[in-house]
């Protein structure tokens, strides 16, 4: 990483700014264009520990997205928490976003496993339910996390995939506390 600044080091520090992305741009190879880049943004889930990071996604039985992890499971991933500009009118080249992001490469795969499919179910929604309103739609009162269990049944209904990577750096441009990830 060029910029030495603005790395963020350590699972526990990078898991902060994961916590506040919403989405995971996953990029592959295009299956129908070989050497083509194809980008799909997604909601998950992941775990992160000692240094692995696997990041769940689901999705349906068929696709160009596994149609492109079967042929080729290198995949790249970018997800980003923006906050505020900072406009330099003086000299605009120095005008930049605070923000916070992770991005790496990895293996995709398709998770055959029940126990795992259920699991990868569960940080999903998990994670996306993370902040929710209550069911009724009252915008000041937040969801409380809970635990979402799947049963193998309902882990049939869809496809789960997730990718595998120990090759990941945190970045971050801090400017507005509480707002995007600060250094400790």
């Amino acid at each position: 990483m060029r910029r030495k600044d603005r790395e963020v080091l350590g699972d526990e520090n990078i898991a902060k700014i994961i916590e506040q992305c919403t989405t995971c741009h996953i990029a592959m190879e295009d299956d129908a264009n070989a050497g083509v880049p194809y980008v799909i943004p997604m909601s998950f889930g992941y775990s992160l520990e000692g240094g692995v990071l696997e990041l769940y996604f689901h999705c349906a039985h068929v696709g160009k997205k596994l149609d492109c992890i079967r042929k080729n499971p290198n995949v790249a991933f970018s997800m980003c928490v923006e906050n505020r500009i900072e406009i330099h009118e003086d000299v605009y080249c120095k005008s930049g976003r605070f923000y916070a992001s992770v991005v790496g490469q990895g293996k995709a795969e398709i998770v055959e496993d029940s126990a795992e499919k259920c699991r990868g179910l569960s940080l999903l929604m998990e994670r996306q339910a993370a902040g929710a309103p209550h069911a009724s739609g009252s915008a000041s009162s937040m969801h409380v996390p809970h635990k979402f269990e799947f049963t193998p049944a309902q882990a049939a209904a869809v496809t789960v995939f997730k990718i595998t990577s120990t090759c990941f750096t945190g970045k971050s441009k801090p400017g507005v506390t509480g707002a995007a990830f600060e250094r400790p």
